[in-house]
């Protein structure tokens, strides 16, 4: 007979120089979140408004899910009905393997144990002390003190607060609270963290540890996160995958790289344009654009985008050696997309003009993207 209450399994990691020894959530299916033909409607002045329209989206464990778009898109609607903070019209939100709008009050108060949340400002007791803020979650379970105490210590190490414990809200600053929340948020052991516009309050170098400290807490614990921006930077640096939100539907959904690289939808545009560093000068075209058409013919400019490992490869030399044209960069940059690396180039392409046909289909062949320009 099986056991009704297997052992847990653990898992050791290190953060940020401290050794924690905790539950391993890498167990078991690899679908945590199912969200099928939800929809939200609200009742204004006796109307109806609708928030959100069919949103089918599935979270796979472990991984680290971003959902963006502008204020009014949605988004704090979608995240808030993971955990039935909002109720859905219609639709199922299944979490953990229960479908949460099918559970009575009580069971829905054990299922969110499990969902983790932290917010945009903060939302902690102001009257009480760092240390309190974090027992308060474990002292809703009936936790024995000792078992309360040695966990918010954990916690305190994990987050790099250990000396503020008996401070209180007014006496940190920005990211302190914010660590204060993910803290509290993680204190019941969730499977699952929902982060709601977490770094927007923040300035960029506190973001960045913001952001460092939920990448490094997603691989150590497996533990899959959900958060919402307005920030594409906060995307390209964290996230696994992105929706895009738009007047209450996902209009765009993939790999982070993916929608950065190949935006499909005039609004993920826009975002991607935020964080790009890649602002290549159209006018630099206007000189070939001018040029007599028997010299014209014999230039060609071309973007060419690298993803992952061929970023570093000698991709460009190997054609070169094979066709009898002239590569001229006139313009580029490498960057990261998470733990991907990327690059773009505009080259300018002398030669034959069946010769820079075939380098453009040798460079395609070799996996890189090749869009001409002119």
């Amino acid at each position: 007979m099986r056991d009704a209450n297997p052992p847990c399994a653990f898992v050791s990691f290190t953060v940020e120089g401290h050794f924690f020894i905790i539950p391993d959530h890498n167990e078991g299916g690899t679908t945590v979140i199912i969200l099928q033909n939800l929809r939200k409607d609200y009742i204004v002045d006796k109307k109806s408004i609708t928030a959100l329209k069919k949103i089918d989206l599935t979270i796979e464990r472990g991984e680290i899910f971003g959902i963006i778009g502008h204020s009014g898109a949605g988004k704090s609607t979608l995240i808030r009905c993971i955990n039935l903070l909002e109720k859905p019209t219609s639709g199922s939100v299944i979490v953990n393997g229960q479908d949460l709008t099918q559970l009575t009050s009580s069971e829905l108060q054990t299922a969110r144990r499990e969902i983790g949340m932290i917010f945009q400002h903060f939302n902690l007791l102001s009257s009480a002390t760092i240390y309190e803020n974090i027992a308060f979650p474990l002292r809703l379970t009936k936790r024995s003190k000792s078992d309360v105490d040695k966990k918010v210590r954990e916690l305190l190490d994990l987050v790099g607060l250990t000396d503020h414990a008996k401070k209180y809200p007014a006496q940190l600053s920005g990211g302190q609270k914010q660590r204060v929340g993910i803290a509290r948020a993680l204190a019941n052991d969730p499977k699952v963290l929902l982060c709601d516009e977490a770094t927007s309050a923040l300035d960029p170098m506190t973001t960045q540890s913001i952001l460092k400290l939920l990448g490094d807490i997603n691989k150590k614990l497996h533990l899959t996160i959900v958060l919402i921006t307005h920030e594409m930077h906060v995307i390209r640096e964290i996230c696994d995958r992105v929706g895009v939100i738009d007047d209450g539907e996902i209009v765009e959904l993939g790999p982070v790289a993916d929608v950065f690289l190949n935006p499909k939808q005039r609004i993920t545009e826009e975002f991607v344009e935020q964080v790009s560093d890649f602002d290549f000068p159209l006018e630099l075209l206007e000189q070939y654009r001018v040029m007599p058409e028997s010299e014209r013919n014999r230039h060609q400019v071309v973007q060419v985008s690298f993803l992952g490992d061929t970023t570093f490869q000698p991709v460009m030399f190997q054609v070169l050696q094979s066709l009898p044209v002239q590569f001229n960069i006139l313009h580029g940059t490498i960057n990261r997309i998470k733990d991907t690396p990327f690059g773009r180039l505009v080259l300018e392409i002398t030669g034959e003009p069946a010769d820079a046909r075939d380098a453009v289909q040798q460079l395609r062949a070799r996996g890189l993207q090749v869009e001409v320009l002119l």
